[in-house]
């Protein structure tokens, strides 16, 4: 009997983050490129899935967008704290808390809250509460979403 081994090309996303001193702690901007004292993490991402999916957008803080207290995610995190810190947040029911997503032509989003049950398969983007008009333009896309998952941080002077 012979074994076939099938090779699976694995698409790798890189991307660049900032440090930010917040207290002890760094904060990662996952929105693009910025930069701190002329340093910067490169991020390398392994892509576990691609799928074109309904994407929105939401406003958090909003108690008529929201279920409970407007400003905590379904994981327990203050998402208007981190909204105000530049983190970038979504709602989706169809990964564990904590995935990171690449949204197209949004970038990437960390899941920290869910969507209505009946959304399960939808991307919910979270938005500013002054943000409304922006999360109204956004409207309803079907944009391609990527499951990431990471595993290698270095520095780069580029």
């Amino acid at each position: 009997m012979t074994l076939s081994r099938r090779i699976v090309p694995i698409l790798i996303v890189t991307a660049f983050f900032a440090t930010a001193a917040f207290g002890d702690e760094g904060f990662f901007d996952a929105a693009g490129i910025s930069t701190l004292s002329g340093t910067h993490l490169k991020q390398s991402y392994r892509v576990l899935s691609e799928t074109v999916r309904f994407v929105t957008a939401y406003n958090v803080g909003d108690p008529g967008q929201n279920s409970g207290d407007p400003c905590i995610s379904a994981n327990g995190e203050d998402i208007c704290s981190a909204l105000e810190l530049g983190a970038s947040r979504c709602a989706a029911n169809f990964v564990p808390f904590g995935t990171e997503l690449f949204i197209q032509a949004y970038g990437i989003c960390v899941v920290t809250d869910r969507t209505n049950s009946r959304y399960r398969n939808r991307v919910d983007i979270a938005m500013k509460p002054n943000e409304r008009q922006k999360a109204i333009k956004f409207g309803k896309k079907k944009l391609y979403v990527k499951i990431l998952k990471r595993f290698g941080t270095h520095f780069s002077d580029d």
